[in-house]
């Protein structure tokens, strides 16, 4: 327990060590800029009127500085995003009216309507995060929901309902879950699921922390609470999931306060490894032997440290190609002065902390990083990012002057090479509006080649920051359709090549922080014409090749033949 008030929290004497390398920074040319917002925020016409409530009464209960998530999912297949949105939940003894629940907003032809109460997917727990996968193989696309408390498992009925199926799936856990993602680990087809927990809190032993003679109260640091061992669920192909994270190799030490995970091939060896972020302690890089049985490599990889070769408080995570090599480099979002942390992959899953160099350190220094996507949203062939920033700690201006609790979100874009400047002012009001922000996930919410942004706010509305970039750009939109026992392709690798450059995207569930981003795969394609082709290496091994796909609109490649089943044109800009 703390007896004084908090200051920001410290990285082992790595707060001034970012900074102090300004200077080596790469020279960068000016972007170019258009007179309209690159992004609009479109929340209220387009009819989401969710708010985020954690029923908080000053008592600074610790589990109300890191909630909630969002997803994108087409839970109908009608070939439109759906919203799913995580909400709190008020401490014990407190009452909200109405009460909080999660919401699953329906795309209806550009109005998002709440239909999570008649789908039975309006859970009133206080909710962490959110992942897709198909947990019983029948292709529809299933929900898990992170909990403070059990846990819940939806499977998807067909697009007209969701049956809730935790307890008798063996995954409802206990305790404070955060992210989560499906895969298919052990190579036998099906999805199996990592659940990263964080702290072993208790509001009936809350641990308080402040200062008692000033008769004031703060949110503790981590390092009060012991963490909690994540989850390993394998699936058995028979509805249910078996624990087995100790045995296969997952760290249950003390200090293990998981927040963010992503299940990716790093080592492009053919199986999901997994990398999991932790808060005060090294993150965890488990290389897969193929079935399931993992092995630690973070701090020899070089990806569990900083640079300076400390732990950091380890957020979200966001995986993508950043300097064309086509291997998986990783971001990591941290707490303030700390900065984000870009790992960039040298191969047999070596990693280098770049973050100096690429021009991510500075700019966040001062802020504390939760969700996290890289994508491109100019449509140049290059991967951009977008991080969701927000102090955990309410009145950190009173402590740290230069500190906010609300904080603006950032936009950077990626200048070629994983080189990176920050056009978050060129991006629009959306961007500057300050909040405190969690979950973020990226989708094409409208079908118009333009990937749009959804993020969460804590005690507020949600953001959606619809994209409206004007650029003579070309791109491509993929959905994939894997084999009978992992319809949704999780795990899948596209390569596309166009000219002489080529680019690579993975089908993946979960990432970011809590959250969950399209299952579509999008490419940039800069100002090419020309029809492409792209090569798939499908979750089981096999490799395939499209035939010629027209630019500018979706389409759906199938396993077992790959032709092209439907080719829709991209609808109009919006005109709200």
């Amino acid at each position: 327990m703390s007896d004084s008030p908090p200051l920001p929290k410290p990285s082992a004497g790595s707060a001034n060590h970012r900074s102090i390398l300004v200077a080596l920074l790469v020279l960068f040319t000016p972007t170019s800029t258009t007179a309209q917002d690159w992004f609009v925020r479109v929340t209220d016409p387009v009819g989401l009127t969710f708010l985020h409530q954690d029923g908080r009464t000053g008592e600074k209960h610790y589990v109300e500085t890191a909630a909630s998530g969002v997803a994108w999912i087409d839970f109908d297949q009608d070939d439109d995003l759906d919203l799913y949105l995580v909400n709190g939940s008020p401490a014990p003894g407190i009452e909200l009216t109405p009460t909080p629940r999660n919401a699953l907003f329906e795309n209806r032809g550009g109005k998002f309507v709440d239909v999570a109460s008649p789908l039975g997917v309006d859970d009133a727990a206080f909710g962490m995060g959110v992942c897709a996968g198909d947990a019983n193989g029948d292709g529809w696309i299933d929900l898990f929901v992170t909990n403070y408390g059990p846990d819940r498992l939806y499977l998807n009925q067909g697009g007209r309902s969701f049956l809730e199926v935790a307890g008798p799936a063996g995954v409802a856990g206990s305790g404070w879950s955060s992210s989560c993602a499906f895969g298919d680990l052990d190579g036998d087809g099906d999805h199996d699921l990592y659940v990263t927990r964080y702290v072993d809190f208790d509001y009936a032993d809350p641990a308080p922390c402040g200062d008692p003679s000033a008769k004031t109260r703060y949110y503790c640091r981590p390092e009060n609470f012991d963490g909690v061992p994540d989850a390993l669920y394998l699936n058995q192909g028979n509805g249910t999931f078996i624990e087995a994270g100790k045995e296969r190799g997952v760290s249950t030490a003390a200090t293990e306060r998981g927040f963010g995970v992503s299940l990716v091939d790093f080592d492009l060896d053919g199986d999901l490894d997994i990398y999991a972020a932790n808060d005060g302690s090294q993150n965890r890089l488990y290389e897969n032997d193929g079935s399931a049985r993992f092995e630690d490599v973070g701090l020899w990889s070089g990806a569990g440290l900083s640079a300076l070769g400390v732990p950091e408080a380890g957020m979200g995570i966001a995986v993508g190609d950043l300097n064309g090599d086509l291997l998986p480099d990783l971001v990591v979002t941290h707490f303030s002065m700390e900065t984000n942390t870009l790992y960039t992959n040298l191969g047999d899953l070596q990693f280098e902390d770049v973050t100096e160099t690429s021009g991510l350190g500075p700019p966040s220094l001062e802020y504390v990083g939760w969700g996290v996507e890289l994508f491109d949203f100019d449509n140049d062939g290059d991967l951009d990012l977008a991080v969701a920033n927000g102090h955990m700690q309410e009145g950190i201006e009173q402590l740290e002057p230069r500190l906010k609790y609300p904080q603006p979100n950032q936009l950077f874009e990626n200048l070629g090479a994983g080189r990176f400047v920050e056009v978050s002012p060129q991006a629009g009001a959306a961007w500057q509006t300050h909040a405190v922000s969690r979950g973020l996930a990226v989708g094409d919410w409208n079908n118009d080649g333009r990937l749009d942004v959804v993020i969460s706010n804590t005690n507020d509305r949600v953001d959606l920051l619809e994209n409206r970039i004007e650029t003579k750009n070309h791109w491509l939109g993929l959905s994939l359709v894997g084999p009978a026992e992992n319809r949704l392709a999780l795990g899948a690798v596209v390569t596309l090549q166009n000219g002489t450059s080529k680019q690579t995207r993975g089908v993946r569930s979960g990432g970011s922080f809590q959250s969950q981003s399209d299952l579509r795969v999008h490419f940039g394609l800069g100002q090419s014409q020309e029809s492409v082709r792209v090569d798939i290496t499908w979750p089981n091994g096999r490799r395939q090749s499209s035939p010629r796909l027209a630019i500018d609109r979706y389409h759906t490649l199938r396993y077992d033949d790959l032709a092209t089943t439907k080719d829709r044109a991209p609808t109009k800009p919006s005109d709200r």
